[in-house]
């Protein structure tokens, strides 16, 4: 395994409580076009063009990732889930998403006596993220325009053209929208059901790694067939709220060791969701405590960055540190 492409695990400690998954990711054969009607005999009328194409399930995904640029900017209350070995935690907290790469990312997480927090704060120029475990704080900060502007540098001499919204991904931006632009490009999706919850209806899709995904994640060594590794989720399930279009639900799931019963990996739930809400400048803001100092880690990045650029998995089509946009479990933090 590429140990800089695959799932770093369920980070608790560190707070970010989610599965990593980097990768150079495809679109999936889902996306193919659909084969040619046969043409009209002689003497038969010419069949007329319908828009009535069959709906997949990965329509419903672009739906609502195409959606949730009108309702910018949002704000949401957020609740990760997360079962490792047979235990269960919970981070809860705030997400807030506004227009020109501002967001605002807050949890909080106790485990045992331990309590945590993880903000992470962008008002369009300046990327702040703040940990604190314990007594332990630890600040950084990352110059957004500089990094940007050196990606798509990078990408312009080497390497396929990168997708929409790309390099936000790979520098830890984009929040939602990024997150469901990942899952839409290493995700096939197919499996499609409606279901009414407390009342409103909603569109649950469901599908596991397309092929090209998982060819990044292994090496020409691992068998073929080869259950993935217990930090690795086997399939997603997205609930979609059918009249808002706007993602509430996004499940990580694996299957039971000797069994084909799948059980919640990780789970990712907003609740009283508001969106096009009037949200202050000031929440885009982020000031740390006097006594808490803030490391400046924009040339690491850069560093990690050409770094991976130089590598053979690099050339496959990531610009970033760790080669691509990454599926992760939350959106807009790394």
């Amino acid at each position: 395994m590429h140990v800089s492409r695959i799932p770093t695990g369920v980070l608790i400690v560190q707070l970010t409580v989610a599965v990593l998954i980097a990768g150079s990711i495809r679109l999936s054969a889902q996306d193919q076009p659909s084969k040619k009607a046969p043409a009209a005999k002689p003497g038969e009328k010419k069949a007329t063009k319908t828009s009535t194409r069959r709906q997949r399930p990965g329509d419903a995904l672009r739906e609502s990732r195409g959606k949730l640029k009108g309702l910018i900017p949002f704000q949401a209350e957020i609740v990760e889930t997360i079962v490792v070995r047979g235990k269960r935690f919970q981070a809860t907290g705030k997400y807030m998403q506004g227009q020109d790469r501002k967001l605002r990312l807050e949890f909080q997480l106790e485990v045992g006596r331990t309590k945590g927090s993880l903000i992470q704060v962008c008002d369009g120029t300046t990327l702040f993220t703040q940990q604190k475990i314990g007594l332990i704080v630890l600040a950084t900060k990352r110059n957004v325009p500089r990094i940007l502007k050196e990606m798509k540098q990078m990408a312009a001499t080497s390497g396929p053209r990168p997708q929409p919204g790309q390099f936000e991904a790979d520098l830890g931006l984009g929040g939602l929208e990024a997150l469901l632009g990942s899952l839409e490009q290493s995700i096939t999706f197919t499996r499609r059901r409606e279901q009414s919850i407390q009342g409103r209806p909603f569109i649950i899709i469901e599908g596991t790694w397309s092929a090209s995904f998982l060819q990044n994640l292994t090496n020409d060594d691992q068998p073929i067939g080869e259950e993935l590794p217990e930090y690795v989720p086997d399939r997603v399930r997205i609930y979609i709220d059918k009249t808002t279009q706007f993602p509430h639900r996004i499940i990580y799931l694996k299957k039971a060791p000797g069994r084909q019963v799948l059980k919640p990996m990780v789970s990712l739930e907003f609740r009283n969701v508001q969106v096009n809400a009037r949200l202050a400048d000031t929440v885009f803001s982020f000031k740390p405590a006097p006594s808490v100092r803030v490391t400046d880690t924009t040339d690491e990045f850069l560093r990690q960055m050409r770094q991976a650029q130089s590598t053979p998995a690099a050339t496959e089509g990531g610009v970033g540190p760790t080669g691509g946009s990454a599926a992760t479990g939350r959106p807009g933090s790394r």
